[in-house]
């Protein structure tokens, strides 16, 4: 090493690496806002949206889970129809029935989870709650002014308990 060197070129670019680092936190800590709640609606240009999120709450308290419910029902009855069509056919062979019967089992092995885990969540305290399974993950949706942490973690353990479900493929949705 030459004398009057402090720095070699590899420290050089590990000190730029921790600055940027660090700034990075510091921006990260400027702009994101410490809410008591998850979930909720934050500033959006400058203004809160929390007006907007009222009036469209108001109507979507009133119908969506109803409404939600009422589609999940009709799917079913759609797809129930289509198995019966498919199965009564003179043209399918014994794979497609097994094909057939393995895709009825999962609907109603998803029917039976969706049902489990609302009924625990509406026993939990949320008023109302609205699960759909999907092919990779859930989305759940519950009535609440806004989720805590504790209640974020406590929809998080039903989820995990009543299905093979990932914490990184679980949605919740609060709705006021």
């Amino acid at each position: 090493m030459k004398k009057g060197k402090v720095f070699s070129k590899g420290q050089a670019v590990i000190v730029l690496m921790v600055v940027a680092l660090g700034a990075a936190v510091w921006l990260n800590m400027k702009f994101t806002s410490n809410e008591k709640y998850l979930g909720q609606a934050k500033l959006v240009n400058g203004t809160s949206s929390k007006k907007v999120t009222e009036t469209s709450a108001k109507v979507a308290e009133t119908d969506y889970f109803a409404q939600g419910k009422s589609d999940r029902k009709a799917a079913l009855e759609k797809a129930q129809k289509q198995v019966a069509e498919m199965l009564d056919s003179d043209k399918l062979t014994d794979t497609d029935r097994e094909q057939a019967a393995k895709i009825t089992g999962e609907i109603a092995n998803r029917i039976e989870k969706e049902n489990n885990i609302e009924t625990l969540l509406k026993a939990k305290g949320f008023e109302q709650a609205l699960a759909v399974i999907g092919e990779n993950g859930i989305n759940v949706v519950v009535k609440s002014q806004g989720l805590t942490t504790a209640q974020t973690l406590q929809i998080q353990d039903i989820i995990t308990s009543q299905s093979n479900i990932s914490l990184g493929n679980i949605k919740i949705i609060t709705v006021k």
